[in-house]
């Protein structure tokens, strides 16, 4: 939340699982933040020390999730997400790469409420940035941390 592009590049090293979503949205996505803040915890737990993953929230909402919307919002979640943003172009390229399906009513106001329809999906990625895995909206946090401890261990 810095204002400095980033890039697949920039995470490797590290498991990354990233969150597609909007800071206005009113309920699905407050709850898959939160939920995979519990998916981290939970993993830590089991591991016996920090999860090596990094929790990614890009929004799909680049006329209202600036930088400083995105602050704001960041206080009610993880500490150690990372919230991205760009214009519009860059974020249609981030959700192609991912397959993310999103569409807002392109013809609202800029004050105006409005919603996005958009994929409810985490994507785990290895420590070089590659697909691993999916997580669901209805798969619960044990079902999750579960497979994502599995992938860590696979990984040593």
């Amino acid at each position: 939340m810095h204002g400095e592009p980033k890039t697949d590049k920039d995470y490797q090293g590290t498991f990354s699982l990233l969150y597609f979503g909007f800071a206005h949205c009113p309920d699905i996505c407050p709850a898959e933040l939160v939920k995979l803040g519990h998916i981290i915890e939970e993993a830590s737990k089991r591991l016996g020390k920090p999860a090596p993953v990094k929790p990614i929230f890009i929004s799909v909402d680049p006329d209202r999730d600036s930088l400083l919307q995105l602050k704001h919002y960041s206080t009610d979640f993880h500490p150690n997400f990372e919230y991205l943003t760009g214009t519009k172009e860059q974020v249609a390229k981030a959700a192609r790469a991912y397959r993310v399906y999103f569409s807002s009513n392109a013809d609202h106001e800029e004050d105006e409420d409005y919603l996005v329809d958009h994929s409810i999906v985490m994507y785990l990625l290895d420590k070089e940035g590659e697909f691993l895995d999916f997580y669901t909206q209805r798969m619960g946090v044990t079902d999750c941390v579960e497979k994502l401890v599995q992938e860590i261990k696979k990984s040593k």
